[in-house]
């Protein structure tokens, strides 16, 4: 066994194919599948379930990968000259559409300007829609509200709780988040998201009862609706700059405000769990509140 060995190994780990490692690394795939062969033999134990197309590592595979990054880090710490061929990875990313606009963009500003050299591919979606490709291990990492049943093969980290706000016309008169919200016509997100389903159980608890004109799918739908006089809503406050138009106001939804609590979801097997963790250092990073700006409410920023 040795050290390009392992590198090839940790490559195929972070890039999901062997063809795509080869390239990565400058080897044939037919060069991967000999060393990995050979690494087998060696070890004695199957690394590859090569009955799925591409292979996947099988858990004692799983299991000596992790052994081999450690393995590669003590390697590297002695060598400053060093420089890992397999560095970076793929990351198989799924968010919700309010994180797309919002903090995802930041987060991944901050892993670009760090040096992570991560080819991330962005899939959208609800967040019962993403729970299953996580679930399914089409998806990597998933950017989600946390969901209402755990699953024990899945972990969900949170990095931020997200408070809802009532955005409504600058015209639009009074000050109380029902009475605004019972007297305009009501710009609905789509109820099948788990943001709209939080709302409505809301609205029903508090007995808030809305003149519904629309439903909307996506978040700058809806804001553009009521920045155009056309109704008010219920939407997460994200915090990022300019957020909104400034025809709009907002109006704390409920005191204490409802909330919406964000996290990552990922598989506990999942062997770009590394990729996962720096992603989540992101999130929490831009999301920490760096100043309280007139509304009371944190101010994220994307940092350097």
């Amino acid at each position: 066994m040795d050290v390009k060995t392992l590198y090839t190994l940790v490559a195929i780990a972070d890039r999901g194919s062997f063809a795509v490692a080869g390239n990565a690394i400058g080897l044939t795939v037919s060069a991967v599948s000999m060393q990995m062969r050979a690494l087998e033999e060696e070890l004695g134990m199957t690394i590859f379930d090569r009955s799925r197309r591409p292979p996947v590592l099988t858990d004692a595979g799983l299991a000596f990968t992790n052994r081999a990054r450690d393995l590669l880090t003590h390697w590297e710490s002695m060598s400053a000259a060093l420089k890992r061929e397999a560095a970076g990875g793929v990351l198989k990313l799924g968010s919700v559409h309010t994180c797309v606009s919002g903090v995802l963009p930041l987060a991944l500003k901050r892993l670009h300007q760090q040096g992570h050299r991560i080819d991330v591919h962005v899939t959208t979606g609800l967040t019962h829609d993403l729970e299953r490709a996580v679930y399914r291990r089409q998806l990597d990492v998933a950017v989600v509200t946390e969901p209402e049943i755990p699953r024990l093969d899945l972990q969900f980290m949170p990095f931020f709780n997200e408070e809802f706000v009532v955005i409504t016309h600058a015209t639009t008169r009074g000050d109380s988040d029902k009475g605004v919200l019972e007297t305009t016509p009501y710009v609905r997100f789509n109820r099948t998201a788990r943001v709209g389903l939080l709302v409505q159980e809301e609205m029903v608890r508090r007995q808030i009862a809305v003149r519904s004109t629309m439903e909307i799918d996506t978040l700058e739908g809806v804001i553009a609706m009521v920045a155009n006089g056309l109704g008010s809503s219920v939407v997460p406050a994200r915090g990022v700059e300019n957020e909104f138009p400034a025809s709009i106001r907002t109006i704390p939804f409920g005191s204490p405000p409802l909330m919406r609590r964000l996290g990552i979801l990922v598989p506990r097997d999942n062997p770009r769990a590394h990729l996962s963790r720096l992603l989540l250092e992101a999130l929490t990073a831009v999301t920490t509140p760096a100043s309280t700006p007139d509304d009371g409410r944190p101010k994220l920023v994307g940092k350097g």
